[in-house]
């Protein structure tokens, strides 16, 4: 399988997982919904820039995006990142005890 099939349908994975439609992705992250639609079919290789707004649309960071791609196994810490990157650093500081708690220094 070529990269822009192979990319596309991990857009569609990453998508769906968010419960979201082709027409909802392309509003939320300010693209055509036929960009979208050709982009997970893998006959549109997306600009860097369209990727960032695909990651914009998933509400998730360009690492997270890259990372989960190239290193599936990667994605859920990347993930789990993101979500603290938009809390305040208490909210942070309380994860990191919980975490140290379950899985020790």
């Amino acid at each position: 399988m070529d990269d822009a099939r192979s990319f596309g349908r991990y857009i569609r994975q990453l998508r769906g997982e968010r419960g979201l439609t082709q027409g909802e992705l392309a509003t939320r992250a300010g693209l055509a919904v036929d960009s979208v639609r050709r982009i997970e079919r893998g006959q549109l290789s997306p600009s860097l820039r369209s990727v960032a707004k695909l990651a914009t649309g998933m509400e998730i960071s360009l690492h997270s995006l890259f990372g989960g791609y190239e290193a599936p196994g990667s994605f859920l810490a990347d993930r789990i990142c993101d979500l603290l990157a938009r809390r305040p650093l208490e909210d942070v500081l309380s994860a990191r005890r919980v975490i140290v708690a379950l899985l020790g220094t």
